[in-house]
């Protein structure tokens, strides 16, 4: 499982909310624009990358950082809290 974090800037509000559901299954809004997301791999973040291609326009932008795990054990929000490690919890 890789983390992700998924930031976009969408200018057309409908297009902006298809892409929130869409990302809302694979993870948890940090942000207004802002997702953590968990992929399983590189075939199903492509077929994700497809899929949101649909709901963009030529300006609009979506971004996917790959956040290791020595990343995401460094990161704290401004004041200093740590962020907790995601996924908080994993369902076999």
């Amino acid at each position: 499982m890789h983390t992700y974090l998924a930031c976009f800037d969408i200018s057309d509000d409908k297009q902006r909310r298809l892409v929130s559901r869409r990302l809302e299954h694979f993870g948890l809004r940090v942000q207004r624009s802002v997702f953590e997301v968990s992929i399983k791999n590189s075939n199903e973040l492509k077929a994700l990358k497809r899929e949101l291609d649909q709901w963009v326009e030529a300006d609009d932008d979506i971004r996917f950082y790959h956040l290791c795990l020595s990343c995401r054990k460094k990161s704290e929000t401004s004041d200093s809290e740590r962020i907790a490690q995601y996924p908080l919890a994993v369902v076999i």
